[in-house]
């Protein structure tokens, strides 16, 4: 664990000079991701996720995958569908909405992750879904779905109503937020669905490949996943999204190039704990880094 501690450190300085990529030169083909080449294979190193799935998103080629039919609890992977679904739901990003001051405290209660945004300030749909993914704010979920209440519309309906359309088979969300529910499960298969469903948005691949944002009331909002950029090959880390719940382990999705191709790397059911320092869905991101390139 000493690499991931030492990288800790140096996120201090990055995160003071607040370089944003925001996918710069992010190729993806998808017009049909069905006509993705499965010619995958399992690693043949140790790592600590019991499930991955790396796609090669410039030659539309899986090229390595393990258990990604298995049954998982997604934590924050989950707002990754919240993204796709408000973007299918909701042309104007430039509404607004809020989070009321008694559902943060809710969320606080809940020990969620939060993008302390203001409470009942009205922020644009745009910077909420930033806030949603950068930070993980489960706040900023909550302000979405406050949004399409007072339309008369169930987010969370939509969300399963859209993974349907997507073809996922073994999912089905309870909520927003990713917050532990025994009935909110998903797979690796299902979620490679909706990211890259989430990618064919303009929108939506910005903010998955952006690894910082300043939301219109000037608060700085960034993804711990930039801490991967200090790594010891030529891998340059765009954004990505992680998850963590006890139940469901560490989680995370990254999207990165190396040598000029884009790439998803998919790594899920890490059993670190931050409590106890363990970062290892961190460490197995490098760890994948250093023996394929």
């Amino acid at each position: 664990m000493n690499k991931v501690r030492r990288i800790l450190l140096s996120l201090l300085i990055f995160y003071l000079v607040g370089t944003s990529l925001h996918g710069q030169g992010f190729h993806v083909n998808l017009k049909d991701i069905n006509v993705f080449k499965d010619n995958s294979k399992k690693f043949d190193f140790d790592i600590h996720s019991d499930g991955y799935m790396l796609v090669d998103l410039s030659d539309n080629e899986i090229l390595y995958a393990n258990n990604t039919t298995k049954q998982i609890f997604p934590a924050s992977l989950t707002k990754i569908l919240t993204l796709d679904a408000v973007l299918h739901l909701e042309e104007n990003l430039n509404n607004t909405s809020y989070v009321a001051d008694r559902q943060v405290e809710a969320l606080i209660k809940e020990d969620a992750s939060l993008a302390y945004i203001q409470r009942d300030y009205e922020y644009t749909l745009y910077d909420l879904l930033y806030a949603l993914i950068l930070p993980s704010g489960a706040d900023a979920a909550v302000a979405l779905e406050n949004y399409f209440v007072s339309k008369g519309i169930d987010l969370v309906e939509q969300m399963n109503l859209l993974a349907k359309e997507l073809g996922c088979k073994n999912s089905n969300f309870t909520n927003t937020t990713g917050l532990h529910d025994d009935n909110l499960y998903t797979s690796i298969d299902d979620l490679y669905l909706i990211v890259m469903d989430t990618l064919k948005h303009d929108v939506g691949k910005q903010i998955l490949t952006s690894l910082n944002h300043t939301l219109d009331d000037g608060t700085f909002i960034s993804t711990g996943i930039r801490i991967l950029n200090y790594n010891d090959v030529n891998t340059t880390v765009l954004g990505g999204k992680t998850g963590y719940t006890d139940e469901a382990g560490q989680n995370i999705i990254v999207f990165y190039k190396n040598r000029g191709k884009s790439y998803a790397l998919f790594l899920t059911n890490a059993y670190g704990r931050y409590s106890h320092d363990e970062y290892w869905h961190y460490e197995d991101c490098l760890t994948i880094f250093e023996h394929l390139y």
